[in-house]
């Protein structure tokens, strides 16, 4: 199976760079997907959104309809087409985004939004009935971590995707929730 992580964290090194924060929580879950899924012998493709250039939706067009609606691209030049694009070539998707505020990332709010207007109305769409694992990370009490996964079910709901797991994990119960990880990079069939 062709599995790809999309994560929503990172590090800003200087003005020009972004790195993955390879310390942090959100790393940790990718590390941790990574190692599990290629060990039952996936194939697997991490991209940290945060490295890419996505810029927020424009709500361009007719009521707020570019030709996101019709074409299912967007108009705006930066990286979002292309990995649109790319993540028909896999089978599976995980979702991996720090909480902020009770809140996925900015990048991942960003990238999603444009997501959903994109593929939400495409009848011919290569992401619908595909399973997804989405993955909270909160640094602190884990609070927002529901209103997080809250939020993914509603992408889950639009996109037509078939929600796997949604899994909350903080500091406190990282070591814990592994083994939940670990059972949920599984993607078995029902």
């Amino acid at each position: 199976m062709k599995v790809l992580i999309l994560s929503f964290s990172s590090n800003q090194v200087n003005e020009d760079s972004f790195i993955p924060n390879k310390i942090g929580l959100t790393f940790s879950c990718v590390e941790e997907c990574e190692k599990k899924l290629k060990g039952l012998g996936n194939e697997v493709e991490h991209i940290c959104i945060n490295r890419k250039n996505i810029k927020k939706c424009l709500a361009c067009g007719k009521r707020g309809w570019g030709i996101c609606l019709e074409e299912h691209l967007c108009i705006q030049k930066d990286d979002f087409n292309e990995i649109y694009k790319y993540m028909e070539n896999f089978d599976a998707y995980v979702f991996i985004t720090p909480v902020y505020f009770h809140e996925m990332s900015e990048s991942a709010k960003t990238f999603f939004d444009r997501l959903k207007r994109c593929d939400a109305f495409n009848d011919n769409s290569k992401i619908k009935g595909k399973k997804i694992v989405c993955i909270a990370c909160a640094g602190g009490s884990g609070t927002g971590t529901e209103e997080t996964l809250k939020a993914f079910d509603t992408l889950n709901y639009f996109l037509g995707t078939k929600m796997y797991a949604r899994i909350p994990v903080t500091k406190a119960n990282f070591e814990k929730q592994r083994e939940v990880i670990d059972d949920a990079m599984k993607l078995e069939d029902d």
